[in-house]
């Protein structure tokens, strides 16, 4: 019998995806109580031949789905309506699990019978990565997940509804109407359901004891495509969710763009991003980063103004 659904949308990431499998192959749990979900998402054809190729080596029991190329919210909503688990663990392709994983989510799921618990897990970087000074701000300051600043064992916000790891009552999850497919990246979309979720009474809590590891060979320049998605994503978010949530920067954004613009002429912002890429393997420099992710971002809000 199925008790949990591990849901993984993909996207031409067959090498890592096959390093997160082998790892769920090795679960310290029955391999007859959970069951995997991929979907891929639109994938090249060589990558999705490579994928079932990894599937047949496995013990455990995985389902591979198709889609067009519609983003993460559609592929994790078609794995959620696959899934015969009464608990969905939304997790990505380069997350590479614990052993104990898929049994810390299903034992506090035992212990919180309720419909509406959730609970969110740890993630950090993984060791077999080349962790750069950057990678170590994005995690700690930066704008990645700021698990440092949560508290273990203790109920947090929906605003922390982080589908890097966080499982829930599938009928729960279709109660507050799954993802909201009209955010195409994976920016801002499990933070809206999560709002949603929180309508419905969500009491999402975290334990840093259940860990997985982010494999995701990160620079600066490619964090700057995913801020810039991150920005667009902002202006849809702000539709989505009262006023009283809104970061400052989706509050004013012809104002945010008006001071990028006024502060960061093109010149003087060129010489800050190529410090940036200089120093981005050798030293922690919070004011540099966070000032030029945050012009990509507001550079995603002048996109989506002017489409």
């Amino acid at each position: 019998m199925i008790l949990i659904s591990v849901i993984i949308p993909t996207f031409n990431k067959a090498k890592i995806l096959q390093k997160s499998l082998i790892k769920y192959d090795c679960q310290s749990l029955d391999k007859r109580i959970f069951e995997i979900i991929v979907v891929d998402d639109g994938s090249a054809k060589n990558e999705k031949e490579k994928v079932r190729e990894i599937i047949k080596g496995l013990r455990i029991k995985v389902l591979f789905f198709e889609q067009k190329h519609l983003g993460p919210a559609a592929a994790r909503n078609l794995g959620i309506k696959k899934a015969k688990g009464k608990i969905v663990l939304l997790v990505n392709d380069d997350t590479i699990p614990s052993l104990d994983f898929i049994k810390g989510h299903l034992l506090f799921h035992w212990k919180h019978l309720g419909e509406e618990y959730g609970l969110l897990s740890y993630l950090t970087w993984d060791s077999g990565l080349e962790i750069t000074s950057f990678m170590k701000w994005l995690e700690n300051g930066g704008p990645y997940f700021s698990f440092n600043k949560l508290e273990s064992k203790t109920e947090v916000g929906w605003e922390r509804f982080w589908t890097c790891g966080v499982s829930v009552k599938k009928s729960f999850l279709l109660k507050a109407g799954l993802f909201d497919e009209q955010f195409p990246f994976a920016a801002w979309e499990d933070i809206e359901l999560g709002y949603r979720l929180n309508r419905k009474g969500l009491k999402l809590f975290y334990d840093k004891s259940i860990t997985a590891f982010h494999y995701h060979p990160t620079t600066l320049k490619s964090v700057k495509n995913k801020m810039l998605a991150n920005g667009e994503a902002l202006i849809l978010l702000r539709k989505k969710i009262p006023k009283k949530y809104h970061q400052p920067l989706v509050k004013y954004p012809k104002l945010a763009i008006f001071l990028d613009k006024l502060f960061l002429p093109k010149p003087f912002f060129e010489i800050l991003e190529n410090l940036a890429f200089f120093f981005e393997k050798k030293f922690v420099l919070h004011l540099l980063y966070t000032i030029v992710l945050l012009h990509y971002r507001i550079e995603g809000l002048r996109n989506y103004e002017f489409k």
